[in-house]
């Protein structure tokens, strides 16, 4: 089995993976597993061929419809803000901040209204989120702040990873954090730090410059971590999950819940990751993130979206901050750039509905993704037309991106910013809107009326 873009072979491990049941049980039948599956690549500066921070991630919710959004800055009069479950100082201003995740009406059933799982501000600040599993009892519903406030509290408010790492702390310290505890992976154009959750606790790992970390579902962080709420170890002793006779305090064996320790659905993922990527250090492009992400079983019919964020130092975070994006799987879609300047978004992109609809943009995405991946527990093989053509629009807009990066940067050295941010606007907007009418086309082709 290959990848469309760079040909990788996939191991043993993972065709055993695929046979056993590991991947998707069908459209319609995905289990909570499957529903939570996402995947996360944090590269350090010197992994990558041009000395940028990237970050890919595959957003798993089942057939949990999506969405993409722009939110301009905005000035704020009002004192407090309530979110889920908390009410807070507010700022005078939030930032700029693109966002993907949950339809309104999927947020408002499932998640009291919460929908943001990734984005990207206009300092370039990124998030994804890996959903994680703890021996520690939950916080009651009602109480505490859950993912979904964090996550766009990082997005209007923080100008750095490292702040927005100190954010998560503050405020799972301060309030305990209900609902699901998960892995925020948060990069910037400087550095990728992985902050790894309980309900009332947090422990942080700054991704060294030369260090590469691939992130499913479990806890990765053990014996080595930068910073961390301050009785984490403390209660893990006082539960018994530690015992400082046996050595140095290992995080993830004392939070992680045992039964869902190492479970193979998550160790084949990061696996997959590591082997493929650990002996290209120094010449690891956004291509190659995107051919590790379009692998199975990293890639499944329960990928919402993809995403990959390059974040290029010393440019303008407008012009060197891209979020590639992709609703639905890569390997069945083209991943359009998002720059931070980038300020225009199709409204068929904006919301969807729970069920199938045929205006909404994830929905035809995800009808192409289950016509090119018709098969349970398969990798598909069939339809190699379409892919073909998806793989060489790809290579297509690449191209293109680079040479409008280039003239938006003329543009902006030039002094005219604005026109510079109008060319990237419009390079997003029309992607995305072609992305969507050739997703139409391909429909056709493959399932005629």
């Amino acid at each position: 089995m290959r990848s469309r873009l760079l040909g990788y072979t996939v191991p043993v491990i993972l065709i055993a993976a695929t046979l056993s049941g590991l991947l998707v049980s069908g459209p319609n039948s995905q289990s909570m597993d499957e529903m939570h599956g996402c995947t996360t690549i944090l590269l350090g500066k010197d992994f990558t061929a041009d000395g940028s921070v990237i970050m890919g991630h595959n957003e798993d919710m089942g057939k949990m419809s999506g969405r993409l959004k722009y939110h301009p800055r905005q000035k704020h009069t009002q004192k407090w803000i309530s979110l889920n479950y908390v009410t807070l100082p507010q700022v005078p201003e939030t930032y700029e901040y693109w966002a993907s995740g949950n339809s309104q009406p999927v947020a408002d059933q499932f998640f009291d209204g919460g929908w943001i799982l990734t984005g990207m501000n206009e300092f370039g600040v990124s998030l994804a989120c890996n959903t994680m599993s703890t021996r520690e009892e939950k916080i009651p519903k009602g109480r505490g702040i859950i993912r979904y406030s964090i996550r766009k509290l990082i997005l209007e408010r923080m100008e750095s990873a490292r702040r927005g790492v100190e954010l998560i702390g503050e405020l799972i310290d301060e309030y305990g954090q209900c609902g699901s505890p998960v892995a925020y992976c948060i990069a910037d154009p400087e550095e990728a730090w992985l902050v790894e959750t309980t309900y009332r606790h947090w422990i942080a790992r700054r991704i060294p410059d030369e260090g590469l970390a691939v992130i499913a579902n479990q806890y990765t962080i053990e014996t080595e971590w930068d910073m961390m709420s301050d009785r984490l170890i403390d209660d893990a002793i006082d539960r018994g999950w530690y015992d400082v006779k046996d050595g140095p305090f290992n995080f993830k064996a004392a939070y992680m819940k045992p039964s869902d320790l190492d479970r193979p659905r998550n160790t084949s993922r990061e696996y997959q990751g590591r082997v493929a990527l650990r002996d290209k250090k120094g010449s690891i492009t956004v291509e190659d993130v995107l051919s590790i992400l379009s692998l199975p079983p990293i890639q499944t019919t329960s990928t919402q979206s993809a995403t990959i964020w390059h974040l290029r130092d010393g440019i303008s975070h407008d012009i060197g901050c891209t979020m590639w994006f992709g609703m639905n799987g890569g390997n069945s879609n083209v991943l359009i750039p998002i720059f931070a300047g980038s300020s225009k978004v199709p409204v068929s992109y904006m919301d969807a509905s729970v069920e199938y609809d045929s205006t909404s943009a994830w929905w035809q995405f995800e009808r192409l993704q289950n016509l090119i991946y018709p098969r349970s527990g398969e990798y598909a093989e069939s339809y190699k037309d379409a892919a073909k053509r998806l793989s060489e629009t790809q290579d297509r807009i690449f191209h293109e991106t680079e040479m409008i990066r280039t003239k938006a940067l003329e543009l902006r050295n030039r002094g005219n910013i604005t026109a510079a941010n109008e060319i990237l606007s419009n390079h997003t907007y029309e992607n995305l809107s072609w992305a969507l009418r050739e997703a139409k086309i391909l429909i056709s082709i493959i399932q005629p009326n």
